[in-house]
C-alpha cells in the first residue's frame, strides 16, 4: 500500500472520530504551507515564470519589425506580469490591512504639527465586524457544529462542502469590506461610528433579503 492509500485509508476509517479525522488534515495541511513558506517551493517557482515571461518579452521588444501597437502591448504584458498576485497574495494583503487601530485618515493627519486636530483614524478590525461579522461567525458556527455532529455524510464530502463554504464565505466577507469602503463616504455625519452601523444595517439587509428571495423561490418551486 502506498503512501497515498494510507492517507486516504485513514481519512475514510469510519471507525476514526470525524474530528479526530478533520485535525489529521488540517494540520497535515497547515504543515504543507509552513514547509512552503519556509523552503519557498510556490514562491521561487512563481519567480522563475515571471522571469522567464520577462525575459520572453524583452526579447521580442528587440525586434526591430514590430508595430507600435505591438510594442504598447508587450509594455502593458510587461507591467501585468511584474504586478501579477496570486489569490493567496490578495488574501494575506487583506488580513495585512486589518489592524485594530487601522489605516484609512486623512492626509492631514500625517503632520500633526500643521494640523492640531488631527481627523479620527478608521478602526479596520470594527470596520470588518460591521460590514461582515455575521458571515464570518455564521462560518465558524456551521464549520464547528458540522465537525462535531454530522456522523452521516462521508467524509470528504463533508470536508470538500466545508472547503467550499469557506471560500465562499471569505470571499463574501471581503467583498463587503471593498465594496462597503468604496460605496459609503468617510466619516458619515462626522464620525466613523455611523459607517460601523450603516454596515452593520446594509449587512442585515442583505441576509434578509437573501433569506426572503430563497423562501420566495422554494415556494414557487414547491407549487410547481
Amino acid at each position: 500500500m502506498t503512501f497515498y492509500e494510507h492517507i486516504l485509508s485513514f481519512i475514510t476509517d469510519g471507525s476514526k472520530r470525524l474530528s479526530t479525522r478533520a485535525t489529521v488534515v488540517i494540520l497535515t495541511l497547515t504543515c504543507i504551507l509552513l514547509l512552503d513558506n519556509i523552503f519557498g517551493v510556490s514562491f521561487y517557482f512563481n519567480n522563475q515564470r515571471q522571469l522567464d515571461q520577462l525575459k520572453s518579452i524583452t526579447e521580442l521588444r528587440k525586434d526591430t519589425t514590430l508595430t507600435a501597437d505591438t510594442r504598447t502591448k508587450l509594455f502593458e504584458l510587461e507591467r501585468q506580469t511584474l504586478g501579477r498576485k496570486t489569490i493567496i497574495d490578495y488574501s494575506l494583503s487583506f488580513f495585512r490591512n486589518i489592524s485594530w487601530t487601522s489605516s484609512k485618515t486623512s492626509q492631514n493627519t500625517t503632520n500633526n504639527n500643521a494640523n492640531p486636530n488631527p481627523v479620527p483614524i478608521r478602526n479596520d478590525f470594527w470596520f470588518l465586524i460591521s460590514a461582515s461579522g455575521l458571515y464570518i461567525l455564521v462560518t465558524i458556527f456551521v464549520v464547528s457544529v458540522l465537525l462535531l455532529t454530522d456522523k452521516k455524510t462521508p467524509f470528504l464530502q463533508l470536508l470538500a462542502s466545508m472547503i467550499v463554504f469557506i471560500i465562499v464565505m471569505f470571499f463574501t466577507s471581503w467583498f463587503n469590506f471593498w465594496l462597503f469602503d468604496k460605496i459609503i463616504p468617510d466619516q458619515v455625519f462626522g464620525s466613523w461610528t455611523w459607517n460601523y452601523v450603516i454596515n452593520f444595517a446594509i449587512q442585515i439587509g442583505l441576509i434578509l433579503g437573501l433569506t426572503f428571495a430563497t423562501k420566495t423561490m422554494n415556494k414557487q418551486n414547491a407549487s410547481r
